[in-house]
């Protein structure tokens, strides 16, 4: 069954109102006719069975509500992706796979090593596309709850928002501590916590930046020998700890 994404106010007196892109997607694309039965979620956890109506005086398509139901597929371990800006289409990407196997929430951020400048509109433009790439991948992945991409901010600034929080770094230069050792011995003993996994952007974080995080009380981990791209790095690492924690296989 098709699957559309409506704002939660947009559902009011049984009836949903489709965004003007999912009107064209469902007519022109996949030429769905009123009367046939769609799936539509809110981004809060409900799912609705609907049908589609005639088009209003108002010109907006729109569907009655046949049942709903409150359908719960999130991870029951909470993993934020703060990722440092990717160059081109990686972060899109990134954003899309994260979305698909679990992430929570995602935070993108500005370190030493980010190549792609956003400023003025370009910022809410860029944030704008990704939240509509989280919307459209819990489309494809069944989720219900849309993860939020919260707005740009410079790396310092993110720490100090989350100082009492836990986070973890995966970091290149990190010789001594794994993945492993701390999935072992901080995430498994405090898994009631929401989780923070800062990946950096190509060529990682900086020196300055890992220090930093360190004096931050941010955990660093390695993920061995080689040296993972940063589209590679953040989702084997989250598919590895959703895997022991949440709700992956």
């Amino acid at each position: 069954m098709h699957r559309f994404f409506v704002n939660p106010e947009d559902i009011a007196d049984q009836q949903v109102h489709f965004s003007p892109a999912e009107s064209r997607h469902i007519e022109r694309v996949l030429r769905l006719r009123p009367g046939e039965i769609v799936t539509v979620f809110d981004g809060r956890g409900w799912e609705y069975r609907v049908q589609l109506l005639e088009r209003g005086s108002s010109g907006s398509l729109k569907g009655q509500i046949l049942d709903r139901e409150f359908r719960d597929r999130e991870s029951p371990f909470k993993l934020a992706l703060v990722q440092g800006i990717a160059k081109g289409e990686k972060m899109d990407t990134i954003i899309q796979k994260a979305v698909e196997i679990g992430i929570d929430s995602i935070h993108p951020v500005i370190t030493e090593h980010t190549v792609v400048q956003l400023e003025g509109p370009k910022r809410q433009q860029r944030q704008e596309r990704w939240q509509e790439i989280s919307r459209q991948a819990c489309k494809q992945c069944h989720r219900n709850y849309v993860p939020p991409v919260f707005p740009l901010v410079n790396m310092e600034s993110f720490l100090e928002q989350h100082a009492s929080q836990p986070i973890l770094m995966l970091y290149e230069g990190e010789q001594k501590c794994t993945l492993k050792q701390v999935l072992q011995n901080e995430l498994l003993p405090r898994q009631e916590q929401p989780w923070y996994l800062m990946v950096g952007p190509e060529g990682g974080f900086s020196k300055r930046e890992a220090a930093l995080a360190r004096e931050k009380g941010v955990l660093l981990a390695g993920l061995g020998p080689r040296i993972l791209r940063t589209e590679t790095a953040g989702l084997i690492a989250a598919g590895i700890i959703l895997y022991e924690l949440g709700d992956l296989g």
